[in-house]
């Protein structure tokens, strides 16, 4: 018998983390395809916003007078506690960081967080990270293309932004281009550390909107120790990642080693994130998705009800950023008045006149635009309902569709009527208190509702287009949101024709309490509201349910 010795084949040598990452090139690419809009957009307005301040600052500040009293303006704790304020607020670098760090640091760190979750979590929810890794791609190369994509945002943004301080002349005179290169990095490093956080919570929760809430409540978490640290003796400043950016101090110490921290964070949140993806099942995560409850209570069952249980997170929200708005511009109306009164041209255009009547009809207007965003998020609902699937089932019983949209519009139409009246009645109550006029709550409370018209136009124009384009109906209203938005703000300044300032919808509401009040207006914006909702009211109730 003969004997047939198998020869042992040489162990195959692997290199688990180059198979980890395979295909990570053709996902990079893929990743800038799908969002390449996205990612232009944000790059686009973030570096857009710090040129447009700053441009608009050295134009508004041209004296050193000017700064110190900006700078005495600023020195409250409801400034530093919202915005933060530069240790050197006097100059133009530290008043142009005062003004927009903190906005736009925290809008890019939760773009960042939006578009890790879509690019990720969401991805893996929808099936198609599944159907991507059926071919060669490693496990960690479609989560790896994203954050390289979004770290690559973030420095861009950052870049453009010190490009921008550094062609406006940010620096102080004398001083090199340090404290715009430090401005740039510690933009970039609150974005990196919204990408970590969000790289984590991708991990952490099974659903796309679980992980986008727990990174939306971890960067907002660290804004508010932020907050309350530099309401106190800054210790608590130094426990937040948002805090040691803002300890960077552009302009002023120029202090890198708050950055190198930051970043290190950063890279250290997305090695869980790694690990985590490694051992956990395709499709869980670290926390498993609580099964509802038996039964619904008997509310759930109508429209509104139900709307009001899936929309209770931005309600509260946006209810909180009105009451903390308002709040802030009733502190600082007087100092307003006064620092506007000295500065005169450009800031009588923006106020449309001057005196303390004028800034507080600003405010309310600013109020009233805050307020049309809650308004629009909630009507869009009604498009993001029927594109999930939400809507097919509640239709699939006696519910009618008109009944349907009525109903859900009810949260938008109160609501915003609501935030209009705490809104305009805590600015007036705040400035009141300061003036001695308790009248002045009321007076406000007026002027901030006498927009709600103008509001509902908004809501119409959402609702015409739900009805005859839906597809269209978020880019679109958002859009002509945006475009109000600049044009009522900075139509003047821009140097816009009259003809389409006064074609918007705010620029026909009364500017109370600076001019009377007229009824007339007013009914014409409802009547519009009401004739643009009604078309798309009865489109909706014809044509077929449109899916995404």
């Amino acid at each position: 018998m003969t004997t047939t010795l198998a020869r042992r084949a040489p162990a195959r040598t692997t290199r688990r983390g180059a198979d980890d990452l395979a295909g990570l090139a053709p996902m990079v690419r893929l990743v800038v395809r799908r969002n390449r809009v996205r990612l232009v957009v944000w790059l686009v307005v973030l570096v857009a916003l710090v040129a447009y301040v700053a441009s608009y600052y050295r134009e508004l500040f041209s004296t050193q007078q000017a700064l110190d009293e900006f700078a005495a303006v600023s020195d409250t704790p409801g400034i530093r506690a919202l915005t933060g304020l530069s240790p050197v607020a006097n100059t133009l670098g530290g008043a142009v960081w005062t003004k927009s760090w903190m906005t736009l640091a925290l809008s890019l760190a939760l773009g960042v967080v939006f578009l890790v979750t879509r690019n990720g979590r969401a991805d893996e929810e929808a099936g198609r990270t599944e159907l991507l890794r059926s071919r060669a791609l490693g496990v960690h190369a479609h989560a790896a293309a994203s954050w390289v994509v979004l770290a690559a945002l973030c420095l861009a943004v950052g870049a453009g932004v010190a490009a921008v301080s550094v062609s406006q002349g940010l620096d102080p005179q004398g001083a090199g281009i340090a404290g715009s290169l430090v401005l740039g990095a510690s933009v970039t490093g609150v974005g990196l550390f919204g990408l970590g956080v969000a790289a984590v919570s991708g991990q952490v929760a099974a659903t796309a909107r679980g992980a986008n809430a727990l990174a939306a409540c971890v960067v907002l978490g660290c804004y508010v120790l932020r907050m309350i640290g530099d309401l106190g003796d800054g210790t608590l400043t130094w426990a937040s990642p948002i805090g040691w950016a803002q300890e960077a101090q552009p302009f002023a110490g120029n202090r890198w080693w708050p950055l190198v921290l930051l970043a290190v964070v950063s890279v250290g949140l997305c090695a869980v994130a790694v690990a985590v993806e490694g051992v956990r099942d395709h499709g869980t995560g670290l926390l498993a998705a609580r099964p509802g409850p038996a039964s619904a209570p008997a509310r759930f069952g109508s429209p509104l009800g139900l709307g009001l249980r899936l929309q209770r997170g931005p309600v509260v929200g946006w209810s909180l950023a009105v009451v903390l708005t308002a709040l802030l511009f009733g502190s600082v109306v007087d100092a307003m008045t006064d620092l506007m009164d000295d500065v005169g041209g450009d800031a009588t255009a923006i106020l449309g006149g001057t005196g303390v009547s004028a800034l507080l009809a600003l405010l309310a207007s600013m109020i009233a635009l805050v307020t049309a965003v809650f308004a629009i998020q909630s009507a869009l609902t009604l498009r993001a309902d029927e594109a999930t699937g939400i809507l097919e089932p509640q239709l699939a019983g006696a519910l009618s569709r008109t009944r349907w949209v009525l109903e859900r519009l009810v949260i938008p139409v109160v609501g915003s009527a609501v935030l209009l009246v705490v809104g305009g009645a805590t600015l007036g109550a705040v400035h009141g208190s300061t003036v001695d006029d308790p009248a002045q709550a009321a007076v406000m409370a007026g002027a901030a509702l006498a927009y709600w018209p103008a509001v509902m136009v908004l809501v119409g124009l959402a609702v015409a287009l739900l009805g005859w384009a839906p597809r269209l109906a978020l880019p679109v209203t958002w859009g002509v949101l945006v475009a109000m938005w600049i044009a009522t703000m900075l139509g003047e300044v821009l140097g816009l024709p009259d003809w389409l300032l006064d074609a918007l919808p705010f620029a026909a509401v009364p500017y109370l309490p600076l001019e009377e009040l007229a009824w007339a207006p007013l009914a014409v914006l409802t009547a519009v509201a009401v004739g643009l909702g009604s078309t798309g009211l009865r489109r909706f109730a014809r044509r077929d349910v449109e899916p995404a």
